[in-house]
């Protein structure tokens, strides 16, 4: 039974045959056992597209195995965890790694100062920024900004 509330990400890991199984996503692309994909790497993604004429597929257990080249391009080794993305106007799935994240993802020292001002060597929480609850919500309208 699908969600009500479809899940376009999702954290997955390499098995030792280097598949991947994330039923929830694979049920937002509506790919079955057998539905035929071409793999491709595209800036240190891995991208999974379905085609009538792929050269690979889900197997019968809708495990997608991605041969070796496609995971040593991107650094992945066996039991790499790895978050995927489902983009069903294309019937894409993306697969990105740790490396891949840390260059995208906001700098994670900034977050936790801008959470906790008391920790050693950090400065207050700056004018950008809004206690909610425990919780800081920073303003994008930038540099102290509002509305």
């Amino acid at each position: 039974m699908r969600s009500p509330h479809p899940r376009r990400y999702a954290t997955a890991v390499f098995d030792h045959k280097g598949r991947l199984t994330c039923g929830m996503v694979f049920d937002v692309l509506d790919w079955e056992a057998g539905t035929p994909v071409d793999i491709a790497v595209r800036a240190g993604v891995i991208v999974v597209r379905r085609t009538e004429e792929g050269a690979f597929a889900l197997n019968g257990r809708r495990f997608l195995h991605v041969p070796a080249r496609f995971r040593r391009w991107c650094s992945f080794g066996e039991g790499e965890s790895v978050v995927v993305r489902a983009v069903p106007e294309s019937a894409t799935l993306l697969i990105f790694g740790q490396e891949w994240l840390d260059q995208v993802l906001p700098d994670p020292s900034g977050l936790v100062t801008a959470v906790d001002p008391g920790l050693p060597g950090v400065e207050g929480v700056g004018s950008d920024a809004i206690m909610v609850g425990e919780a800081v919500a920073v303003s994008v309208q930038g540099e102290g900004g509002r509305g």
